[in-house]
């Protein structure tokens, strides 16, 4: 089959490999030049419409994988208009689009996630997932959004993964682990490939996904564990003696946002990370047996990246 991604970030990269493993023709849409291993590469940006056409013609399903900033103004100004295109693509095509999801929409609600929950968003970036769900849903096209916790995984960004960045690296490396929030809070993770796994599965069984024309769905996601013990986790599995784990100060957030877009945003999600955030499972698992890799492997490879040592013992 041929499948169109749009975006070649995190989790269009993994999509790609994925897909490709599979034996499928997989072209990807991207505003970056750079070609992307194992697919046809296509330079130029999703809201072109006679582009998408070209690019997704034949496919069976479009990923659309488009992001932007860390920033409520930039998700307002960049991807409304980019999702509109690709719906109208899919619907004149006849063929399904498939998202990836957070749990901003849900608010206070992603404490204990399922996939009946409503949408009550707590922050501005939760209000404009609100408003992109509310508008798939209401679209003709046919469209799946399947929800992730945090990100962890092989093409995870160093950069904006906080578990990478703030627990598992440092504490790998035998430097004290940053935490948001409450360390000992129980919190799930979603494993890159699984969530690729997952979309695929929501691509190829659409029609009873989503008979109705559209349909939110809980990626398989690994945990619940607290941050203090996946610092402590990664330490051990890299030969460390313990992790030293603190908490970032409320305070950091409040003035860096003042010269920062994203420690702003952060300081506005803060609310997720006071309390537990459990993505339950869903249809994906109850009805295609969909299951988290476990979180031991996880950590392994996480850990795999740096100066391995030692190995997870008692867990």
């Amino acid at each position: 089959m041929k499948y169109l991604v749009t975006g070649a970030g995190q989790i269009g990269r993994q999509l790609v490999a994925d897909l490709g493993a599979e034996g499928h023709d997989v072209v990807v849409l991207r505003r970056g030049e750079g070609a992307v291993p194992g697919a046809r590469t296509v330079s130029g940006d999703a809201a072109d419409r006679d582009l998408l056409r070209t690019a997704a013609a034949g496919a069976s399903a479009v990923f659309h994988c488009v992001h932007t900033s860390y920033d409520a103004e930039a998700w307002e100004r960049d991807l409304p208009g980019r999702e509109r295109a690709v719906m109208d693509m899919a619907a004149e095509l006849g063929i399904p689009v498939v998202f990836p999801e957070s749990v901003y929409a849900f608010g206070e609600g992603a404490r204990d996630l399922s996939e009946d929950a409503a949408w009550e968003p707590a922050s501005p970036l939760g209000e404009v997932r609100r408003r992109l769900l509310a508008a798939r849903e209401a679209h003709p096209a046919r469209t799946l959004s399947v929800v992730a916790a945090d990100l962890l995984g092989p093409t995870a960004n160093p950069q904006t993964s906080v578990y990478k960045m703030m627990v598992l690296g440092p504490a790998r490396r035998g430097r004290t682990a940053w935490v948001m929030g409450d360390p000992d809070a129980p919190r799930s993770f979603t494993y890159i490939p699984d969530l690729s796994a997952a979309m695929v599965v929501a691509a190829q069984r659409c029609e009873a996904l989503a008979p109705g024309g559209s349909a939110v769905l809980m990626a398989p996601s690994g945990g619940p564990l607290s941050q203090r013990r996946m610092a402590a986790d990664a330490a051990r599995v890299s030969g460390r003696r313990r992790a030293r784990v603190r908490r970032i100060p409320r305070r950091v957030f409040t003035v860096g946002g003042l010269f920062s877009p994203m420690m702003r945003e952060l300081g506005r999600q803060s609310y997720l990370w006071r309390h537990p955030s459990v993505l339950r499972p869903g249809r994906l698992a109850r009805e295609y047996g969909m299951t988290p890799t476990p979180w031991d492997a996880v950590v392994r490879e996480e850990c795999d990246e740096g100066d391995v040592g030692g190995e997870l013992r008692g867990r």
